[in-house]
């Protein structure tokens, strides 16, 4: 018993973090939408909540730590900009492979207005891809890797993009198996995890996953 508490004493911040996660998890992936609300609208703000929110409230107000510690700083930009680059050029490599040699790509499609209208593509990329790219680089990146994650080293990068898969199940995004519009941010959980791994930052690691996205998006309106 003695022991139990001197390990709940020493590591009582890991858990409680686990605990925040593994809750908004939970609530994320077992959420019920309301039928007389947008479901659009219901996620975007459930998103904002979960990903966004909560762990800037966590991190500022109960742990009483500066953003840095999810990622809001410069970092390393030699890590960053060097591990983006590397990262980039692997990620498109497997999506080669994946584009050629296995169907998982067959049914990814954007909006009918986003592939008939460039003003609208571009909108699209920025604001829509942006955000939400956003809001899972903070959570997942910040929230588990950077600040549940720290101690666990290179390990924590595979763990946070299984934790990323998990919730796409949880939510019901695989429950017919790999989703084709979520499919470019799996492939790349575990590389921009890598950047901001390296990096200490989020900032990298966010440019990295939203220029993956885009080039994936532009090819699919070029190649077909």
């Amino acid at each position: 018993m003695h022991t139990l508490v001197l390990y709940i004493a020493r590591n009582k911040e890991f858990l409680v973090t686990s605990l925040v996660v593994m809750i908004s998890l939970l609530f994320l992936g077992y959420f019920k939408e309301n039928s007389q609300v947008s479901p659009a609208l219901q996620g975007l703000i459930v998103g904002i909540a979960v990903f966004l929110v909560i762990p800037l409230l966590y991190c500022k107000i109960v742990l009483e730590r500066p953003l840095s510690h999810l990622g809001f700083q410069r970092g390393n930009p030699w890590s960053g900009i060097g591990g983006s680059v590397l990262a980039l050029g692997l990620a498109l490599g497997a999506l080669f492979v994946l584009w050629n040699f296995t169907p998982l790509l067959e049914g990814y499609r954007l909006p009918v207005v986003v592939e008939e209208r460039f003003l609208f593509f571009v909108l699209y990329e920025i604001f829509l891809n942006g955000l939400f790219l956003f809001l899972f680089e903070v959570f997942f990146r910040g929230m588990v890797l950077l600040l549940w994650l720290r101690d666990f080293g290179i390990w924590g990068v595979f763990f946070q993009a299984l934790v990323f898969t998990g919730i796409l199940y949880l939510s019901g995004d695989m429950s017919n198996g790999i989703n084709p519009q979520t499919l470019p941010m799996l492939l790349f959980a575990p590389f921009a995890g890598l950047i901001a791994y390296q990096s200490r930052s989020l900032w990298y690691s966010f440019g990295a996953s939203w220029f993956f996205v885009l080039l994936v998006d532009a090819l699919v309106l070029i190649l077909r």
